[in-house]
């Protein structure tokens, strides 16, 4: 009940701060997408918060935020496109009902996307966004982490619930983290929070290990080489990946060795490594029939013995499913979409990465950066084409590119200005 209380509490306070203070309400919004608190809270005292939270979050953008912060088009027309695809398949599609469920679902996070997009329009407020998801990530990383040490390890790790209840999906979260956490932490000067962060990395690496899944430890490989890579001390980076390796191979428990050992053979002696082969094989067959638009959102299983014998199932590949459900076109803007705003990150880090002045926003374009890669690694495995982070990053980045832009031509308006001082001196000598 006392959480119940809690978190109504929350939700009360969210709604006008969402009205007045846009920002900060946005901040708890994704609090609430990436905290989880309702799945908290015993079900029958859950409601949909987002029915309040995001129309108030509207509402104060455009009556108190929408002259500061514009709408940002530039470096989101792709999720534009995306969009308009995704609800042109979900109208042509086999069944509409669960077609515009995930649309409806989509648009939500689309949404937040573009308000994210328009607000992340400093430094200050960048880092703020991505420390709320590293603080709402890490918190269940290390919840989970305590799990595992109190239980030895003798369960497999679960997330919270939403698009994280699943152990495939949850792998994918606490990945994702690891490198906002990591990276966030070399950004504090105070010693206690630098070491909260990095023992809240390592906590959601550790949980990815102990949900068991496949996909997630091919992902965690990705966030450890990708980390090392980026690493201003390379020799010390190998040497602490190496370390990495051993007490992995020393510590992991054995049902998750078991599963890792399969990955090899998974095709010829896992039923569920088969059953995924099966599937893509089918969502070829649904390319081959509906190449544009597919069979419908969220109708792969409705019409999968339309195509096939098999057994029906998920099809356990965002790309597969994109192009199944949604067209080849769709698969590949979501490709681009993803790509183009990791892309367009890297440049701006390499822009900025050797100036001083300028070191958290070049952090902060590495972070997203790496999270965006780490994201496309498991998604070859799980169909998570709709995970919220993922889109929330893009909105980051497409803001943060016009903080970037802001900051590079800072110094040569500074340099012009002081050209027209030192004349307007010389003028005056004279």
């Amino acid at each position: 009940m006392l959480r119940a209380l809690i978190f109504y509490a929350m939700v009360a306070v969210g709604v006008p701060l969402s009205i007045f203070q846009p920002f900060y309400g946005l901040l708890l919004y994704l609090f609430f997408a990436h905290g989880h608190p309702a799945d908290f809270v015993w079900p029958g005292y859950v409601f949909n918060y987002g029915l309040l939270l995001a129309p108030a979050l509207l509402l104060g953008y455009f009556l108190f935020e929408l002259r500061k912060s514009p709408p940002r088009l530039r470096g989101m027309m792709l999720l534009l496109v995306f969009w308009a695809w995704l609800a042109a398949a979900a109208l042509m599609a086999y069944d509409r009902q669960p077609a515009f469920d995930m649309l409806s679902r989509f648009s939500k996070m689309f949404v937040i996307a573009f308000l994210i997009a328009a607000m992340a329009s400093s430094e200050d407020r960048i880092r703020k966004i991505l420390v709320v998801i590293a603080g709402s990530l890490g918190f269940l990383g290390m919840k989970s982490f305590a799990g595992v040490i109190v239980t030895a390890g003798q369960y497999r790790v679960q997330g919270p619930g939403g698009l994280m209840a699943e152990e495939n999906e949850y792998a994918l979260g606490m990945n994702m983290a690891v490198p906002i956490l990591y990276w966030l932490g070399t950004l504090e000067d105070r010693r206690w929070a630098r070491r909260l962060y990095q023992l809240a990395a390592v906590a959601c690496a550790v949980s990815v290990i102990f949900t068991r899944s496949r996909s997630g430890f091919l992902g965690l490989i990705t966030v450890c080489l990708l980390i090392a890579v980026h690493s201003r001390r390379k020799v010390l980076a190998s040497l602490g990946l190496a370390t990495v390796v051993v007490l992995f191979l020393t510590f992991a428990p054995d049902a998750s060795m078991e599963r890792y050992k399969s990955i090899p053979t998974a095709t010829q002696t896992d039923a569920s490594a088969i059953g995924r082969i099966e599937a893509w094989e089918t969502a070829m067959e649904m390319v081959k029939a509906h190449p544009v638009f597919g069979v419908g959102l969220r109708n792969f299983e409705v019409t999968f013995l339309n195509y096939s014998n098999f057994e029906p199932r998920a099809p356990h590949n965002a790309f597969v499913a994109l192009m199944a459900e949604s067209g080849i076109p769709s698969c590949l803007l979501f490709a681009a979409l993803v790509l183009g705003a990791s892309g367009t990150c890297w440049l701006n880090w390499r822009r900025l990465r050797h100036s001083p002045e300028h070191r958290v926003l070049a952090t902060c374009c590495l972070i997203v950066h790496v999270t965006l890669l780490v994201y496309l690694v498991p998604n070859f495995f799980i169909n998570r084409q709709d995970f919220d982070l993922m889109y929330h990053l893009v909105g980051v980045s497409a803001g943060m590119n016009v903080v970037v832009r802001r900051a590079l031509s800072a110094p040569a308006t500074t340099e012009t200005e002081s050209s027209f001082e030192l004349s307007q001196l010389q003028a005056v000598a004279q």
